[in-house]
């Protein structure tokens, strides 16, 4: 999104979409979940604060997304529940 430290050498890879970043990472989290199989038995929980909690309702919705699927094996456990923020709850409607 351009945002923070973000930085890339070919301008065509920028993010641009809160989906695209969650879809960036729902792929990284994937990889992860290969290298290290024993976070599959370990609940995902995601914590954001400030603009991130934005960035943390899509992602969640993304990795539900993944999980239904069938593509990642892990248990969303959840997301940081402070006022102003989305619950998984609500994170998961966004992907219904």
């Amino acid at each position: 999104m351009g945002v923070g430290y973000s930085y890339v050498e070919d301008d065509s890879l920028l993010v641009t979409t809160d989906w695209q970043q969650a879809a960036d990472a729902t792929t990284l989290l994937k990889a992860l979940v290969r290298e290290v199989p024993t976070l599959q038995s370990s609940p995902l929980f995601l914590v954001a604060e400030s603009y991130g909690g934005k960035y943390a309702a899509t992602l969640g919705a993304s990795v539900a997304r993944a999980v239904r699927a069938g593509e990642l094996g892990i248990t969303l456990g959840g997301q940081d529940p402070r006022p102003g923020r989305r619950t998984n709850n609500q994170a998961v409607q966004l992907c219904d």
